[in-house]
């Protein structure tokens, strides 16, 4: 099922192309009204409040927004003149009209991530290790041997597939059904070119720990066969570049 948002905007136009955008990416947008956004708290868990200030000064006081919805996120688009991000939390989103919709759809993906890693106790799983990689789940954030990997959130989602299954081949059908949003065409050769940009990151750390799958996909190598892999003058991690 869909995740619900919330929005609220007087400029029919652009709450069309915001419900779009949502929608392609796995929510639901409902709209409030002009005074009973916050009415709605108890009707339903929101992921998300989006809110259009920039036709007046405040519409909707953002202050009685985060207290009516503690649990979402907001998205608030403002004129370049307004300030409101000393309003905003980390988990939130300022977009200053006109906005570039990419930043937006960046932020819905860390948000669905986000939102699907938050039922894990702090007693569970927040971290993967495997070799010397360390995935900790909560902060989105890779490290190889004590350095930081970077990667996009696509390319975490691909990993942590492989992490949480060591060993296992995945195929390039498992890999678009987890990690990419649903009702988008993505061709098999799209899960290889992500792959092999992981594989080259990886390896600026140290050696190649992803191998390919005959006929099937990718898998992480077995433990007993990383050190084949490893070339005789390596002591640790590779510096980065």
């Amino acid at each position: 099922m869909a995740k619900k948002v919330l929005a609220r905007f007087s400029d029919a136009q652009l709450f069309l192309f915001i419900r779009h955008l949502f929608a392609a990416e796995g929510f639901q947008v409902v709209l409030a009204g002009d005074n009973d956004a916050c009415a709605q708290a108890d009707e339903a868990d929101y992921a998300a409040v989006v809110i259009d200030v920039s036709g007046a000064p405040c519409p909707m006081a953002l202050l009685q927004v985060r207290q009516s919805f503690p649990q979402a996120a907001l998205v608030v688009l403002s004129r370049r003149d307004q300030q409101w991000s000393d309003r905003l939390g980390c988990n939130d989103l300022l977009l200053s009209r006109p906005f570039n919709p990419s930043k937006l759809v960046r932020f819905l993906r860390q948000l669905r991530y986000r939102d699907s890693t938050a039922g894990l106790s702090l007693t569970s799983a927040t971290t993967l290790k495997y070799a010397d990689i360390e995935m900790n789940l909560a902060r989105m954030q890779v490290l190889r041997g004590g350095l930081e990997v970077p990667l996009t959130p696509l390319q975490f989602r691909l990993l942590r597939h492989m992490l949480e299954r060591p060993g296992d081949a995945c195929t390039r059908e498992e890999f678009i059904e987890c990690c990419w949003p649903e009702n988008i065409e993505v061709e098999p050769r799209t899960v290889d070119i992500h792959l092999g940009h992981i594989r080259r990151t990886l390896t600026r750390f140290g050696p190649d720990l992803i191998r390919t799958v005959r006929g099937s996909g990718y898998a992480l190598r077995k433990r007993h066969d990383i050190a084949d892999v490893t070339s005789p003058g390596d002591s640790g991690p590779h510096p980065r570049t």
